[in-house]
Order: structure tokens, then sequence, then C-alpha cells
């Protein structure tokens, strides 16, 4: 097994799109993680289910202010309207580790672990996303090695 086959491509947004493009992005491409780009097309974050959740909630707000903020649809809809204008340079992660194509399985394990992440980025020599590796392509690392126990 090489890294090339467990590299799902990229879907890739550029920091001035907005919420409302980062979610017809992830609902239209059938993806929970969105690689971000700056304009020279270099990997500069993401953008997962929970960034986009984070986004709605407003900065005046904690614990469990959160819950009863959110306690009608008009409130959640309220929140939606606030952001979806909002570019994706201002709610995306920064921290995230990116792999190349040329990463061995263990270095795709060790990151995984290390940073706890699930998904991870996969970059070409320029630091250009190319693609991801997701949860699917990480238990097919772990079967592999299962099966040569």
């Amino acid at each position: 097994m090489q890294v090339k086959n467990i590299v799902k491509p990229a879907v890739i947004i550029s920091e001035n799109d907005t919420f409302a493009t980062a979610l017809t992005a992830m609902v239209t491409k059938n993806t929970n993680t969105l690689l971000v780009s700056r304009e020279d097309g270099t990997l500069t974050g993401e953008v997962t289910v929970t960034d986009l959740l984070a986004a709605l909630v407003p900065d005046t707000l904690n614990g469990s202010e959160v819950i009863e903020h959110f306690t009608t649809d008009e409130a959640f809809i309220d929140s939606i309207t606030v952001v979806k204008d909002l570019p994706v340079s201002e709610f995306m992660s920064r921290d995230f580790s990116a792999l190349t194509i040329n990463d061995s399985l263990m270095t795709i394990i060790a990151t995984a672990i290390t940073n706890e992440r699930a998904r991870i980025p996969v970059v070409d020599e320029e630091g250009r996303p190319i693609g991801i590796i997701s949860r699917q392509g990480l238990k097919q690392i772990l079967d592999k090695f299962m099966r040569a126990t």
C-alpha cells in the first residue's frame, strides 16, 4: 500500500471565500473537511464542520450561555445570517500538520496519533494542497498492519 492509494482528492477553497461558500462546498462535494489556500495556492488551514459550528457562536457567549442562545430556530437562523458572508480566514483552523505524497505509512500514523487528527492534509513540494488522508485511509493503514500480525 502506498500513500498515493489512500489520498482522497482535496476540496480546496480560498481564505477569501465565505462561510456560505464553505458550507455549500461541504454539502455538494460530500466532505467534512475543506483545505484552505492563499492566493499563491499554498495551504494555510482547513475548515471542518466543527469550525462552521464554532463560527456561529457569538464571541460574547460561553458555556451554558451558548445553549440558552440557541433555543429557537430563529436564533439559529439569525446566527447564520450574521456569519454567512464571513471570510473563511476568520474561522478556519490554522493548526494542521500536512504530509507529502512521499511520506511513509508510519509517518502518517505517527502524525495522526501525535496530533490527534483523523484527517491529514497532503501537499506537494511547494506546499499546495493535493489531497487529504481521511479516516477511511487511516483505517486502511491500521487494517494492513493488523493483518501482518
